[in-house]
């Protein structure tokens, strides 16, 4: 099969992984696999029997010492300070998937510990992203003498201070790049601090919460772990829903976490997984499309606080009810981000290195999903910005190569917000600065990127024969889930494969295909791929790239290869 510049039907450039049969032979060996299984870690540089040990079944003592994030058993003591004085506490979260989560992890340890805390989460439109002053004044006002942030504060240098100055400690828990200027913070617990290769370096705001949890009971001296253990569930769904690496301790949190979820045993999961209708085994799928979606909607179109409700909930009518009203925001938010997408769509010519658009009005909880439509559409770093009331507010998603956090901070000047990802970021203008801020991040992309770059690049982990393709590999891949950022669902590829049926299924927009090798048949299906079927020829030859899956229809289980590309042979 060729590896270089053979040119898809979707315009994408496969990339064959170099091959080590040597060592992926002798890996298969030691470990009890196949050699495909052994070839696919080791290009996800898993390379020892040890690792694949690790990597395939991890275990809860993989998780790291709390303590070694930096100021971790400074902040649980002073939390549990506050509780000797009897002093009031915040938790101060994020509107996100991650941040509710996180969230409620902080608040659901505090209390346990018996101390009197209360959360806070701003609202997305009047306050914004991380701390702010009239937020701040209001706590101190109810009498909160600490405040712990989660997922945010990490770049709220003038708030902290003014926290500081009406008599609050803030303790800061965030995951987020930190600038080279740090808050004024009683604690900063960030695992970005680490001054070292470490695995917590990863982690989500809800792990960090998690970790914080972890470091508030071992301070405390209690050795039970109950109740820790049973926050695995938000900690994993966090992790998931969050663009964080699948790896290390992000990997252990989002298995566990799964456990947990499938094992449910907090009512408002439980009521949230029966409206969203998921009966069967829950996946990395199901939370990336069906929970956090829901739980996602409430900070986009209302108020976070839904959420955190419904995730601290014991009571199984109003976790309910609040299951049913995130659904139905939800639905709203699918609508507005139709109407979005529309617009943005109109207004694209797929002609320059990046696609920088604003929209009056456009919602700025919703924009972010557009931009990563546009992103998987166009393949361009894209920025959308939505203008409400002479305030923009922007989501940025970028592709491979570009850090889009990087580009952004060479504009932070106009900023009077923003935080975000090497891959995701968003930000606050005025309105004025707009036209400025446009020019200027356009120059950047310019001169960053070349048009190689602008090129998708589809990574093959190895070549199959038909014969290969069977029920004992699709079973063994899962093995390697979750799937997720840096930790992607294997691609695999069969050349030279004659198309003998096709067919769309579902709506139109799905197509079913039967490939030949002359003496085995492949039956794929590719979802979204339903226009393919006006350039794909009966007879001809055609190179496929899979993902392989196993397949359950009316209790029969079969190896299904999912197309997620093909290329004349």
């Amino acid at each position: 099969m060729p590896t270089g510049r053979h040119v898809s039907l979707s315009g994408k450039h496969w990339q064959i992984t170099p091959q080590d049969s040597g060592t992926s032979r002798t890996l298969a060996i030691n470990s009890n696999i196949s050699q495909v299984l052994a070839q696919v870690l080791i290009n996800r540089e898993v390379n020892t029997t040890a690792e694949i040990d690790a990597f395939i079944s991890p275990k809860l003592n993989l998780l790291t010492n709390p303590y070694d994030i930096p100021d971790m058993e400074k902040a649980a003591r002073r939390v549990l300070l506050a509780k000797e004085k009897g002093e009031k506490v915040a938790v101060y979260g994020d509107y996100d998937v991650d941040g509710v989560t996180g969230t409620s992890i902080a608040l659901l340890a505090l209390r346990d510990l018996g101390i009197d805390a209360i959360y806070y989460i701003p609202h997305r439109y009047t306050e914004g992203y991380g701390l702010n002053e009239g937020a701040i004044k209001k706590l101190a006002d109810d009498g909160v003498k600490l405040i712990i942030t989660v997922d945010c504060g990490i770049s709220n240098i003038k708030e902290v201070a003014y926290a500081a100055s009406l008599g609050l400690d803030v303790i800061i828990t965030d995951h987020h790049i930190a600038q080279k200027k740090l808050p004024p913070a009683y604690a900063i617990v960030n695992p970005k601090l680490i001054d070292y290769d470490h695995r917590s370096r990863e982690l989500s705001g809800a792990g960090v919460a998690f970790k914080f949890a972890w470091g508030l009971y071992r301070t405390a001296g209690i050795m039970d772990s109950t109740n820790l253990m049973s926050m695995l569930d938000l900690a994993g769904l966090g992790t998931i829903a969050d663009v964080v690496p699948l790896l290390d301790e992000n990997r252990v949190l989002a298995i566990y976490g799964l456990k947990a979820l499938n094992d449910c045993k907090r009512i408002g999961l439980q009521k949230l997984i029966e409206t969203a209708n998921i009966k069967k085994r829950i996946t990395a799928s199901h939370v990336n499309f069906a929970l956090a979606p829901r739980i996602n909607s409430a900070g986009r179109l209302e108020h976070a606080s839904l959420s955190v409700e419904l995730l601290i909930s014991t009571d199984p009518l109003k976790a309910g009810n609040l299951a049913l009203e995130l659904s139905r925001i939800n639905s709203r938010r699918q609508k507005i981000g139709s109407k979005i997408q529309q617009e943005a769509f109109s207004m694209i010519d797929g002609s320059a290195k990046s696609i920088i658009l604003c929209g009056q009005s456009w919602n700025p909880g919703v924009i972010g999903i557009v931009a990563s439509q546009v992103v998987d559409r166009y393949y361009r770093p894209t920025v959308l910005i939505g203008v409400n009331e002479g305030v923009g507010r922007g989501s940025a998603r970028s592709i491979d190569g570009l850090n889009i956090f990087e580009v952004l901070s060479t504009c932070s000047d106009l900023f009077t917000d923003f935080g975000g990802h090497k891959k995701a970021a968003g930000f606050e203008v005025d309105e004025k600065n707009i036209p400025v801020l446009i020019k200027r991040l356009t120059e950047r992309i310019e001169e960053t990127m070349n048009d190689a770059d602008l090129i998708p690049k589809l990574e093959i982990d190895c070549v199959l024969e038909p014969k290969q393709v069977n029920m004992n590999l699709a079973s063994e891949l899962e093995l390697l889930a979750p799937y997720g950022e840096d930790n992607p669902a294997p691609t695999f590829a069969s050349d030279n494969l004659k198309l003998v049926d096709m067919r769309r299924v579902g709506d139109g927009s799905h197509l079913k295909a039967r490939f030949t090798d002359g003496t085995l048949t492949l039956d794929t299906i590719a979802f979204s791929f339903g226009h393919l079927a006006d350039k794909l020829q009966l007879g001809d030859s055609y190179d496929l790239a899979y993902n392989l899956e196993v397949n359950e229809f009316n209790g029969y289980e079969s190896a299904q290869p999912k197309l997620v590309d093909v290329r004349p042979a």
